[in-house]
């Protein structure tokens, strides 16, 4: 089987996230997040001890989650291994995985092995010869590097991609990268073979992982050189990087622009022409259709021109916009609330909570407050709203999840509740140039000064007009 080169939306992979085998935590954030694919892995992210485990958990994954429109891989053990060939006959199901990642390719041959069980597994659950495809990695042993192209060029391949940390382990390295961030040689040199192969068997190129999660400046600067050199995608290895992927490896606006103007204007010329100072021909002609394929199925919006802003949002508003938020910012809350015993019955009815240290107060004396506590559910929706009128009212987008809420004290009926809110980070979205993710972190107190709730979150906030003129 041979996969389409063209980058449609069915396929495209431009970020491809790892997930730890059975770790359903991860897998919900995962799911939802922007990427493209979703490697299920059973191999470096799962100890020895919890194989088997893990791959009975993610087989029930293939047959019970919906993936949506993400491309679903599982990477498999290697072939030096009694584990791989027990993994695809675990999690190949009727209709999941799409694609196996596989580890520590040696040949061509070594794919054409995995196909032969692939195949008689596909016709076992009623799949189509050929329907799943592989990954192959090709560089994680020293004699795979020179036979990329063989593997690339192997039945099945969709796509192909490259690794530093097993073969600088098998090289003995004292490090992979020099003081600048860059590839040494030899890796660098695994890096443009693996792109070379790609592109010769017209399957898709994928970047290796970043490794330094805190370095977002520098996974920005190595997927923009990877889609500047012809990858199509990179594989991430936490939510952070997913978006600086997608971005990289997406045309922006002004380049899908340029790639319309340059075809049509290339409708009206017999061969080599010049046009904006420069001589075009085929190969011009063919990297802007590439261009325009990426765009298959993304939401890539002109940026508006300046004589005509965009009157955003309409109505009043109190909250600040992205720009106003700067790191370190502390801002105290105006309105205050003393929290009622309807509230906290109410509420905890509504939430369907039958828990006897909310409403129960005969056995709320039997414990160490000797009275009933509020629903701490109740607690955090109160200093989430509190917070709202200084912050996020009329300019936020959408509230992105809570990273951490804490409980420090109880809060009980008849205390008062007082709000402040700091911003923790600030940054702007690589891909809507109006608008921005704020980290908040909002703290609630009661009368006598105790923190009784702390709720650090993530709001995708809106630019100011002005600031998008």
């Amino acid at each position: 089987m041979r996969a389409s080169p063209l980058l449609s939306a069915a396929r495209r992979l431009r970020s491809m996230h790892f997930v730890p085998g059975g770790s359903q935590k991860f897998l919900d954030k995962a799911l939802a997040s922007n990427a493209d694919a979703l490697i299920v892995d059973l191999e470096d992210s799962v100890a020895a001890a919890d194989k088997l485990a893990a791959r009975l958990e993610v087989s029930r994954w293939m047959e019970t989650v919906d993936f949506g429109t993400k491309t679903c891989c599982v990477r498999i053990n290697a072939l030096d291994t009694d584990l791989w060939e027990a993994d695809l006959v675990a999690t190949l199901r009727a209709k999941r995985p799409d694609m196996y990642v596989v580890p520590k390719v040696s040949s061509r041959e070594d794919i054409e092995r995995i196909g032969a069980v692939l195949s008689r597994l596909e016709k076992s659950v009623g799949r189509p010869e050929g329907s799943v495809t592989l990954m192959p990695i090709a560089t994680e042993v020293p004699q795979a590097p020179l036979r990329a192209h063989e593997i690339a060029a192997a039945p099945r391949v969709e796509a192909i991609t490259w690794g530093a940390e097993d073969l600088g382990a098998e090289l003995g390295v004292k490090r992979r990268k020099d003081d600048d961030g860059n590839w040494l040689e030899i890796f660098q040199l695994c890096r443009s073979l693996t792109l070379l192969a790609a592109k010769g068997a017209k399957v898709q190129a994928i970047d290796t992982v970043y490794t330094d999660l805190k370095d977002l400046t520098g996974c920005k600067k190595e997927s923009d050189k990877a889609a500047d050199s012809g990858f199509d995608g990179k594989m991430t290895i936490h939510p952070s990087q997913i978006d600086i992927a997608n971005t990289a490896f997406s045309p922006t606006a002004e380049e899908l622009k340029e790639a319309n103007e340059l075809l049509a204007a290339a409708e009206r010329q017999p061969g080599a022409f010049q046009w904006k100072g420069k001589m075009i021909d085929i190969p011009h002609l063919r990297q802007a259709r590439r261009a325009i394929d990426r765009a298959v199925g993304l939401d890539i919006v002109e940026v508006a021109p300046k004589e005509s802003p965009l009157a955003w949002p309409e109505g009043p508003h109190h909250g600040k916009w992205f720009e106003e938020l700067t790191v370190g910012m502390v801002i105290p809350h105006a309105l205050t609330r003393t929290v009622t015993e309807t509230d906290n019955t109410l509420f905890t009815a509504l939430s369907m909570n039958p828990a006897k240290m909310h409403l129960d107060y005969e056995s709320a004396k039997k414990t160490q407050f000797g009275k009933p506590l509020v629903n701490s559910m109740f607690t955090v929706a109160l200093l989430v709203g509190m917070s709202v009128l200084e912050t996020t009212h009329g300019t936020t987008i959408a509230n992105l999840g809570f990273e951490e809420v804490m409980f420090p004290k109880p809060v009980f009926i008849g205390d008062t509740i007082r709000a402040e809110t700091e911003v923790l980070k600030v940054r702007p979205s690589g891909s809507n140039p109006d608008r921005g993710i704020v980290t908040f972190e909002h703290r609630a107190f009661n009368q006598v000064g105790d923190i009784v709730c702390k709720a650090r979150r993530n709001a995708m906030m809106r630019r100011g007009p002005a600031s998008k003129l």
